[in-house]
């Protein structure tokens, strides 16, 4: 066969290929060859900047919020003449056995702007480490994600990437999305007295319901710094019979000498009973009640409800009983196995998914007869609407986050239906279909490489221990939710009741996409190193950190594109044009991972110029104008679809705003209650400060809101309030 001899050389495909998530196999070596591997040079090293201290005074600090959310359009209203809006919908994909679109290779040029970490599996360094507690836990260091011995960037972190953007570009549906899950909230502790004391006497059986008996409940000291207010002394269990004897004195303090005769053994004296609220005096187990005798007061047959010390300014824990002392004269309600299974699965997640940072005492690992519970009643005070261990109870939203995502922005679930995001990058049906013959996947049609260092600026010098990240926290409702029909009033965010106001069960939707914001200028070593250089289990160190300035390349080959899916994708790839920064890697909180994006070049397939010729290989550059044309084609689609100029979309100005730099330059970091940052990475304690819920509106916390992403001016801090 005669040599071809080509106008336009075939691109070069890249060594690293994405293609079924296998790289590109290497020839086969002679076994008898010596392998001579090369040892890459050292990249140079540059060191880490210097952190700069912010010289604004507390009242006047404002920050930016590491992320925002950018909004998500309404149903796309599609012209049935227009064929190119048609595809910004649902529709089958187009087959793989055959080309009946654009064909071709896409090249870019990826810069590094601020620090870039991506983490390799490899190499993973483990340091156990003492805690003051006493507690070993181990800090892991990661190095930089390598490929044949050399840095590069994983086609799949590219791609997620790059899927992300298209799908809110595109306004397609959200593919990663857990719609079914159920989220947790507790109460503020205004809205406890809703609960009331009862101990569990049977669970639901088939048709019969389960039965709760309504209690009394009264304070025993347990935790007051003055050990002579400390009823509760030894080892009880929660739930064990106690006899107590109680007081009651409505206005005043009842002292008793700490000399009281009686002060021993498993029997003690309690000071104080104020308001009309029952406290114990005296408490003891059955073996011991006689001890009781000499108070001349009746004794109380009971059990004590221990929750144990979960917060500093605890100082009581409660004693059941009935009033009558007898639970068959006691009020009874009635529960189903829903309320059931809601409890169940709150305290299921406390003892394995929050373990470490739940220290309550349990009676069981699920409701069980003889459990003493809090319950919320229905207003016919005859129906369980809740069941709590504690009375400021951990609950679970009635509705699933899918409740409150429109149905456009679910994901596909069927093959004919693809949106286009999933004909372009892929699909896979989240739930089993009934019919087992129904298609149930969709191969995407682009193929991304890894991305290869082209230009080596450096790494910085020193391993770096970064700042706590934590994970999500979409029960911050007033970050995530927003109201689906105009805003949240100053006393929907104020007041008591926020799980049906500005919670999952209120008339709320979601916020939008979430995307984590170009820092910029605002990018301060202040922020991403951990306060004191401290290495603990909550924490990463890094090594290996890419300096602003390298230069990587990938390409993405494309297959059987429609001209305006091919101009959705070029849109997508050249927002670098519009002074927008991608978000790519690890530590994208802290400011990591800003990279620049150029789109090189673009090679089409003729597929008949190939095929007609064996000289020819099919291969030729496209136009700039041709380009153009496909851009053009995508934002006239939108335009048809939204009503709108491309530009002119909320879900576009959301997205330039935070891709940009940042306005105003604030500083960026997560809540919290200090300009400096806090080693322990306590940022909760804003969130707690800025969410208390008051009936008298004066005495509530400010309740904010994230402000939209093209006009923000910043969150103030909030300090938590004492007890």
């Amino acid at each position: 066969m005669a040599k071809r001899k080509n106008n336009k050389q075939i691109p070069k495909r890249g060594q690293m290929h994405q293609g079924g998530g296998k790289a590109n196999r290497p020839e086969k070596r002679d076994r008898h060859q010596v392998s001579t591997q090369v040892v890459p040079p050292s990249p140079p090293t540059v060191p880490w900047p210097r952190a700069k201290e912010s010289t604004k005074a507390r009242e006047s600090y404002r920050f930016l919020n590491p992320y925002n959310f950018v909004r998500y359009l309404p149903p796309p209203d599609i012209p049935e003449t227009d064929p190119d809006a048609q595809l910004l919908g649902r529709c089958p994909p187009p087959p793989h056995d055959r080309y009946v679109g654009l064909t071709g290779r896409i090249t870019c040029t990826l810069e590094a702007v601020t620090p870039l970490f991506i983490a390799d599996s490899h190499d993973v360094q483990s340091t156990t480490i003492l805690l003051v507690d006493n507690r070993e836990v181990q800090h892991k260091n990661y190095r930089f994600f390598q490929y044949d011995g050399q840095d590069a960037i994983p086609a799949t972190s590219l791609r997620g990437m790059i899927r992300a953007l298209f799908e809110t570009v595109t306004n397609s549906p959200f593919s990663v999305f857990n719609g079914e899950e159920r989220l947790e909230y507790r109460i503020d502790p205004i809205e406890a007295k809703r609960f009331e004391p009862g101990i569990v006497l049977s669970l639901p059986d088939g048709d019969q319901p389960g039965v709760i008996a309504l209690c009394e409940e009264a304070t025993i000291g347990a935790y007051h710094e003055d050990r002579n207010l400390n009823v509760l002394h030894g080892d009880w269990r929660c739930g064990e019979t106690a006899y107590a004897v109680l007081s009651t004195a409505k206005n005043g303090v009842k002292k008793v000498s700490p000399h009281h005769p009686f002060l021993s053994g498993n029997c003690t004296v309690l000071s104080t009973a104020k308001n009309g609220v029952k406290k114990v005096e005296a408490l003891a187990r059955e073996q011991d009640n006689n001890r009781l005798l000499k108070y001349n007061k009746p004794l109380v047959k009971g059990w004590v409800k221990i929750t144990g010390c979960t917060i500093e300014t605890k100082r009581n824990e409660r004693f059941f009983y009935f009033k009558e002392g007898d639970p068959a004269k006691a009020r009874h309600v009635s529960f189903d196995t829903e309320r059931e299974a809601d409890f169940n699965a709150v305290l299921h997640a406390q003892l394995h998914e929050r373990r470490d940072d739940f220290h309550s005492q349990v009676q069981s690992d699920r409701l069980t007869p003889g459990n003493l519970v809090y319950v919320e009643l229905e207003p016919d005070q005859k129906t369980v609407r809740n069941i709590a261990l504690a009375k400021v109870a951990r609950l679970r939203y009635r509705h699933s986050i899918g409740d409150l995502l429109p149905e456009h922005l679910k994901p596909s679930e069927e093959y004919e239906r693809l949106d286009i995001a999933s004909r372009v990058f892929g699909w896979v049906r989240a739930t089993p279909p009934a019919d087992r013959t129904a298609r149930v996947a969709y191969a995407g049609r682009v193929r991304f490489s890894h991305a290869v260092l082209t230009e080596d600026k450096g790494v910085y010098a020193e391993p770096i221990p970064l700042a706590v990240l934590g994970s999500p926290k979409p029960t911050t409702t007033l970050f995530y939710l927003r109201k689906k029909d105009g805003t949240w009033s100053e006393e929907d965010r104020k007041k008591p009741g926020s799980a049906i106001t500005i919670g999952y069960d209120g008339p709320n939707q979601l916020r939008g996409r979430k995307f984590y914001r170009h820092h910029g200028n605002s990018l301060n070593r202040l922020e991403y190193e951990r306060a004191g250089q401290r290495c603990d289990h909550q924490n990463r160190t890094v090594r290996g950190v890419r300096v602003p300035g390298n230069i990587f390349q990938f390409t993405i080959d494309f297959h059987n594109l429609a001209p305006v899916e091919l101009g959705a994708l070029l849109w997508t790839l050249s927002l670098g044009e519009e002074k927008c920064f991608f978000r790519l890697g690890y530590a994208k909180p802290l400011g990591f991972g800003s990279v620049k994006l150029t789109v090189d070049q673009v090679d089409l397939l003729e597929l008949s110029t190939r095929y007609r010729s064996l000289q020819q290989s099919g291969w030729r550059r496209a136009e700039v104008g041709e380009r153009s044309e496909w851009v053009a084609a995508f934002a006239q689609a939108m335009q048809q679809c939204y009503g709108q100029s491309l530009y002119q979309l909320p879900h576009i100005t959301d997205l330039l705003a935070l891709l940009r730099d940042p306005v105003p330059p604030l500083p960026i970091h997560y809540p919290r209650t200090d300009v400096h940052p806090d080693p322990e990475g306590k940022n909760f304690e804003w969130f707690v400060a800025n969410k208390v819920k008051s009936n008298n509106m004066a005495d509530a916390g400010p309740n904010l809101v994230l402000e939209e992403p093209d006009n923000e001016n910043g969150l103030p801090l909030l300090q938590k309030r004492a007890e």
